[in-house]
Parts: structure tokens; C-alpha cells; sequence
């Protein structure tokens, strides 16, 4: 790396690390994802005794931050400096793997790209698996091209074990090695360091869910079962066809509108037969194989994106660099002025819209978390709680039950999802009907909503409930038998 294409990445970096701080260092209320994961790193490092356990989630996030909040340290601050550590950490490996595909310049413009898209901005203060998922995903590639076979499938399986599909990654690698002509023992390595990692995940899952399943492969895949239906969530649905295979193109040219660019990479790829390099064929086939994987399952999100951003900020910026170099022949002047007006103009859309995720914090914790997410403290519940949202398994230190698990519709009765957990009193139930989804003009749905919020009421006592301006109504719940109430606000 030359001096200047040194100083211009660590400009970038630096640029991009400093704005994110006022997002450390104000307040906001958690995602429930980000609650899900903070809350399984509870349950982890206290042996079950604090947070909830989701059977459908990846182990790796959970174990990274749980530590966090075994050391008694600001648990939500430090696990977004984490957050924020892998965002800069996904700059560095587009940066660098930019370079040994292509050139420097194209690394400066990949990395500048990848920082300034919105969604990767927004992201990387929150605690989520898709950010350093793609980390480890990044990272797996450019050891992959540098022939370090083994450490590649290790951390492909590392990668999955943040985001379950990557497993997609092995079967990218082997694909590439195949479509390249290689010989097959670069695959083979990566693919028996990828199970050898993967092991204890799939170990673990057998002496825990064996006995609560019908054979020895639903218990060593239960989690990828249970969360294959997530691919169909009615709730994360895109209806209509066009719509949905297009969806992350359209999110593409929200990011930025150079991204358009990505129409001559692949035109480029098969003029300049950059096909015939196989590192550019693997990340061709990851950036393919991401894409169509995500554009037909049903379930769309903006942030599933991130897993494969950096490579289009890569290929994009390959094209772009190609292009500049080819009219510079002939008009270098106009070229130039061209080159950094489009610049200008892909960013300048982005930064506006990153700006404006500022005003999604604030200096001062928000009112919801002592009004609602407090009120189990304050309301003296110490014991296990079964709740419809995991977002009170952050702000408090019980042991937590869910009982939403939407893949089996509304539930039927007050029963916690996870099998183990079914024989175990509760001392409280918490209930929200926005936990539980129903689509628009769905009566019957509606109906068993009511139903279950009567059942619940049928056997325990409300001690607490209030509703939001968004006409969202939360209760909180008491077995009288087990709980002496210290206060109530019915």
C-alpha cells in the first residue's frame, strides 16, 4: 500500500468512526432483535439464571457480548462500540480485498462507498448479526484468495454461526473452485475446517433439543429448521412478484445511485474476462449467489443487504475506475471533472440521509424505558417472567420466557415456546398484542388475540398496563400466588 492510498483509507475510517460517535453516546430504545441477542448473551453467561434463550438465533453475537455484561460494565454502550468495531472492521476488508483484486483506487472508492451507503451507516451502532456476520463472511474470502484454505473455512463457519445463511459460503468457495477449473482440494480443506468449527454449535444442539424431537438430524439442525420458516414470515413479506425480486435492487440505488455502476461491472466482467482471475469469479458467484438467495425467499428486510454490500461497493467501484481510465484517453479533463461530479453526487444523497439518523437519538434515556421496561422493578418481580416481548429481558435482569413464536400463528394457550422452560412457575406474564402479527382485516386473527389476552387475565392478576399514542397497549401480569405486589397501574 503506497503512502497516499494509506492516508486516504485511514481518512475514511477516521471520518466514519467519529461520526459514530453521538450514536454511542446518546440514548435510544432497542430494536427487538438487538434485545433477543443482548438478552441470549445474558442467559449464557449467568447459566440460565438471567435473560431469555430463542432456539431460531445464531450463538455467536450472544457469546461475544455476553461477556460484556458479565463484567458489570454498561452493557448496551459497549456492546454498540463492538458493533461499531465490526463496522469499521467491514470498511477494512472491502478496502483491502478491493486491492488484491483490482488496484488501489478502486480500494479507496470501495471503502468510501461502503461507508457512506446509509443502511451500513445506520447499522453499524446496532447490535445486530448482519454487520460482523459479514466480517467474518469478508475476512473468509480474502484468506480463501491468499491460500489459506483451512483458516478460510473456519471462518466461514464463524460467520454462519452469527448468520445462519452463510452457510451459503462453503458452497459459494466450492463453486468457485469448481467454475474455475482448480483442483477440488482447496474446497475439500475449507469445507472440513468449516465443519470442524460448525461442530460443537451442532453438538450443543443435540444434547439440548434431543429429547423434545423426533430424530437425531431435527435436534443437530433444529435451529436452521425452526428458522427456515423465518424465510417466509407473512409479516416480512413483499407481495406482488416484481416488487419482491427487485426489492433489493431498488434498495441498492437508495444507497447510492453510483451503484448503477454495477450494470457495466457486469458487463466488464465478461469483456475484460475478469471470469478467468478466480478470486474475481469467487466474489462474482458470493455476490450472485447472496442476491438470489435473498431475492426469492418472501422475507425482505433493507439490512439483509449488508451481507453482501461491500461486494457490490467493490465491483462498482472496479467499473467505475475502468470507465474513468478508458475516457481519460480521450478527454482526461472532462473525464476527471465527470468522475468526481458523479462522486459528489452518489454521496451527497447518502450523507443527508445518514445525518439525518441523529434525530434518531437523544441525550436522555426515552420515556418508555422507566415507564414500561422499568415497571418490573418497580413492581418488585424478581422471578421468571413469560413475555410476548424481548425487550424487557434487556432492561431487566429475570429470567425471561417468550411464548411468540410466530411460526405457529397466535398461541392457543400461556405456554413458553421452549420446551424446558414449560414446567417452571412464572411469576409474571407480560402481553402486547403488536407482539403478535395479523394481517390487515384478518378478524379471526384479531379474535384469538383477544382470546389469548382473556386467558391470560383469567388467570392472573394485571397489575400494570398502558398504552402508547400509537395505540399500542402493553400489560403486565402477576400470579398472586407467588407475588406480594409493591405497586400496581391498572
Amino acid at each position: 500500500m503506497n503512502l497516499k492510498s494509506a492516508k486516504l483509507f485511514f481518512v475514511i475510517a477516521a471520518f466514519f468512526t467519529l461520526l459514530q460517535l453521538p450514536f454511542l453516546f446518546n440514548h435510544r430504545q432497542l430494536f427487538w432483535d438487538e434485545s433477543v441477542y443482548l438478552a441470549m448473551g445474558k442467559y449464557i453467561y449467568s447459566g440460565g439464571a438471567s435473560g431469555l434463550w430463542e432456539m431460531i438465533r445464531p450463538h455467536g453475537l450472544p457469546i461475544v457480548l455476553g461477556g460484556i455484561w458479565k463484567l458489570g460494565i454498561p452493557y448496551a454502550f459497549f456492546s454498540e462500540l463492538v458493533a461499531t468495531g465490526f463496522g469499521v472492521g467491514c470498511i477494512a476488508l472491502t478496502f483491502f480485498l478491493a486491492r488484491k483484486l483490482f488496484n488501489e483506487g478502486v480500494a479507496i472508492i470501495a471503502a468510501a462507498f461502503l461507508a457512506t451507503s446509509p443502511a451500513f451507516f445506520y447499522h453499524s451502532s446496532s447490535v445486530l448479526t448482519e454487520i460482523p456476520s459479514a466480517f467474518f463472511a469478508l475476512a473468509a474470502i480474502s484468506l480463501f484468495i491468499s491460500k489459506k484454505y483451512y483458516t478460510s473455512g473456519a471462518l466461514a463457519a464463524v460467520a454462519m454461526l452469527f448468520k445462519f445463511p452463510h452457510a451459503l459460503l462453503i458452497i459459494v468457495i466450492a463453486a468457485a473452485v469448481f467454475f474455475s477449473r482448480q483442483k477440488l482440494s482447496p474446497a475439500a480443506k475449507a469445507a472440513i475446517s468449516f465443519v470442524v468449527v460448525a461442530a460443537p454449535f451442532l453438538a450443543f444442539n443435540y444434547l439440548v433439543y434431543r429429547r423434545y424431537v423426533g430424530s437425531a438430524f431435527d435436534a443437530l439442525f433444529r435451529p436452521f429448521l425452526l428458522g427456515a420458516w423465518h424465510q417466509y414470515n407473512p409479516a416480512k413479506a413483499i407481495s406482488g412478484m416484481l416488487y419482491s425480486y427487485s426489492f433489493y435492487v431498488i434498495e441498492l440505488l437508495r444507497q447510492n445511485l453510483a451503484f448503477i455502476l454495477m450494470l457495466p461491472a457486469a458487463f466488464l466482467f465478461v469483456k475484460k474476462k475478469w471470469f478467468t482471475d478466480s478470486s474475481k469469479l469467487l466474489l462474482a458467484i458470493f455476490l450472485v449467489a447472496y442476491f438470489a438467495y435473498f431475492s426469492y425467499i418472501p422475507n425482505k428486510d433493507g439490512r439483509f443487504l449488508l451481507l453482501f454490500l461491500p461486494a457490490v461497493c467493490i465491483l462498482s467501484a472496479a467499473a467505475f475506475v475502468e470507465l474513468l481510465s478508458y475516457f481519460k484517453v480521450r478527454f482526461r479533463h472532462i473525464a476527471v471533472f465527470a468522475a468526481a461530479a458523479l462522486l459528489m453526487l452518489s454521496f451527497y444523497p447518502a450523507l443527508l440521509e445518514d445525518f439525518s439518523f441523529y434525530k434518531w437519538r437523544s441525550p436522555a434515556e426515552p420515556p418508555i424505558v422507566s415507564e414500561l421496561y422499568m415497571s418490573l422493578s418497580q413492581l418488585g418481580i424478581t422471578g421468571p417472567v413469560l413475555t410476548s416481548d424481548p425487550v424487557f429481558a434487556y432492561y431487566n435482569d429475570n429470567l425471561f420466557f417468550h411464548y411468540y413464536d410466530s411460526s405457529k400463528g397466535i398461541p392457543k394457550s400461556i405456554t413458553p415456546s421452549n420446551e424446558w422452560e414449560r414446567d417452571i412457575p412464572v411469576e409474571a406474564v407480560i402481553y402486547s398484542p403488536k407482539s403478535f402479527y395479523c394481517p390487515a382485516g384478518d378478524l379471526a386473527c384479531g379474535a384469538a388475540k383477544l382470546r389469548l389476552y382473556n386467558i391470560i387475565q383469567s388467570s392472573y392478576m394485571q397489575v400494570f398496563n398502558v398504552t402508547y399514542s400509537d395505540g399500542i397497549s402493553y400489560y403486565v401480569f402477576v400470579n398472586s400466588s407467588t407475588h406480594s405486589i409493591t405497586g400496581s397501574n391498572q
